[in-house]
């Protein structure tokens, strides 16, 4: 089969492997469209945490088709363990033992069973692989409080996820991000669309930076919630004034990943219209051209490639 392979920081080779072979613990899937995200964008230019040692495949917004039965999949990106303290507390997502499923970008992935989720009749492999990002954002809404004023630092696709999520809701929803193409996207959702964040009583960062984690505090009204959702390079270390903590009460709330419902409440999500998915969708591509993607800019709208191996 075809496989993206990791070499290295910026190398990214397209090769052909044996195909992987399903075992007891495992489920072939053949791949109809993995979607691109900025994590595949990390994990390109800088390695990741969760790679296995170079070469490796990676890729893990997949949905595809099942060889055995033929039933349409989305596979998740991880499977908890179900024993730590943070599983039997209900809270799968963190996860000390997670098992990382990667390697959407391939014709075919050998897929724990615990990794697949049935996709909505009616909704196309593509949009069905957004369920993955999805799950995260359903997560961190839950993660927020009942705000009806809420600010989202961020328009890319996770900051448009939330926009969507939050405006079904009936909240009252400001996007906040420098680029007037993201800025009309969220418009375009129903929300209020500024350069920067005032006062708010939820926040959600998008982003993933220092200074826009500080930013997001920074716009928080006293007493709110700030949702942090945009993971920082590993390393970074972030300040925050003090004074809002302990005086208005602010609260910081990490929001990492999903649990195994999010993903279904995401793919239900995806095929009730409840996000509309289309908004997102960038060109399809094949896998010899998923380098010049990952390379691509990422100013103008938010939109996701959608590699098709059988291309």
């Amino acid at each position: 089969m075809k496989a993206a392979l990791l070499y290295g920081p910026e190398d990214l080779r397209v090769e052909r492997i044996p195909d992987p072979e399903p075992s007891d613990a495992t489920i072939l899937v053949q791949v109809e469209a993995a979607t691109t995200c900025g994590t595949d964008v990390k994990m390109w230019r800088h390695g990741h945490r969760v790679l296995p040692p170079y070469p490796c495949a990676f890729g893990h917004e997949t949905a595809g088709v099942r060889t055995d039965t033929g039933e349409r999949v989305l596979v998740s990106d991880s499977v908890c363990c179900g024993a730590c303290a943070p599983c039997r507390a209900g809270r799968e997502q963190i996860c000390r033992d997670l098992n990382w499923v990667l390697g959407g970008f391939a014709e075919y992935l050998a897929a724990p069973a615990g990794a697949l989720h049935p996709i909505p009749d009616g909704l196309p492999p593509h949009a069905a692989a957004m369920a993955e990002p999805l799950a995260a954002a359903v997560h961190a809404v839950d993660r927020g409080s009942d705000a009806q004023d809420v600010g989202i630092l961020g328009g890319g696709p996770m900051g448009l996820m939330l926009t969507a999520l939050l405006t079904a809701q009936g909240r009252t929803i400001t996007v906040a991000d420098p680029h007037p193409e993201r800025r009309a996207q969220a418009q375009a959702l129903g929300a209020s669309a500024t350069e920067a964040l005032t006062e708010h009583e939820l926040i959600f960062e998008a982003v993933g930076r220092p200074e826009t984690w500080r930013a997001a505090a920074a716009a928080a009204a006293a007493g709110a919630v700030v949702v942090l959702v945009g993971g920082c390079p590993r390393g970074s270390e972030v300040a925050f004034d003090p004074g809002p903590l302990h005086y208005d009460e602010l609260e910081l709330r990490g929001s990492f990943h999903h649990a195994r419902a999010d993903v279904d409440r995401a793919l239900a999500a995806l095929a009730d219209g409840i996000v509309p998915w289309e908004m997102l969708l960038g060109p399809t591509i094949e896998l010899e051209a998923l380098p010049g993607a990952l390379a691509a800019p990422t100013n103008g709208p938010a939109l996701k490639w959608v590699v098709d191996p059988r291309l």
